[in-house]
């Protein structure tokens, strides 16, 4: 399993709004923010859900399919773009990786003792995880974030996550997360099985 290294509440004080830097962002001529681009193939996400509807990973497909509720895909955008302002050390979105899988992680940066950290937010409709909840019941965040460590370099993963339904506030938490390389070869043999299988099904881009 992999090792929780810490687990924090983040505590926000109106200060930090004063302290947020700029995303970058490329910007189009008619002035409307531009996605960045995206390379055909099979990409991290689709292999995941592959993999999730193959073993009948429920919740995961349904969280798939709230990409097209535009509220709920809105507020997690809203989300990752505040808190990533807040990180001036941290590079958001850094490059698009080819391999093991297209992907492209929320963000990278030199954490505790210069390890390569990869941060991923995450919009929570729920009730905080404990960190052991995290770990045991949320299989296919642990597999993005270990393709996310093949795609850079790296063993550890920190999700920042907003979990909207706890009481009385909303409550945001940073996991930190580090992957054996056992876990991780063991990533690198289900991409290489499942590979093939998510291209004939559909779901490279």
């Amino acid at each position: 399993m992999p090792t929780l290294i810490s687990e924090t509440d983040v505590k926000l004080e109106r200060g930090d709004l004063l302290r947020r830097v700029p995303l970058p962002r490329a910007v189009s001529a008619d002035g409307f923010l531009i996605e960045p681009p995206r390379a055909p193939g099979l990409h991290l996400s689709g292999l995941l859900r592959y993999v999730a509807q193959k073993s009948k990973i429920t919740a995961y497909i349904n969280d798939v399919a709230e990409e097209d509720l535009p509220i709920r895909w809105m507020l997690g955008r809203v989300f990752e773009e505040f808190a990533a302002s807040l990180f001036p050390d941290m590079v958001w979105q850094p490059y698009e990786c080819q391999s093991p899988l297209i992907m492209n992680c929320d963000g990278i940066n030199a954490g505790e003792n210069n390890i390569i950290t990869i941060r991923e937010f995450k919009f929570n409709r729920a009730k905080k995880y404990t960190g052991a909840d995290l770990l045991k019941k949320k299989t296919v965040w642990m597999w993005q974030g270990m393709g996310y460590c093949l795609g850079y370099g790296a063993t550890r993963v920190q999700w920042e996550v907003m979990s909207v339904m706890e009481w009385p506030d909303p409550l945001w938490t940073q996991y930190l997360v580090e992957f054996s390389e056992k876990e991780l070869e063991g990533m690198q043999r289900m991409i290489d099985s499942n590979r093939a299988g998510a291209i004939e099904s559909g779901f490279a881009e």
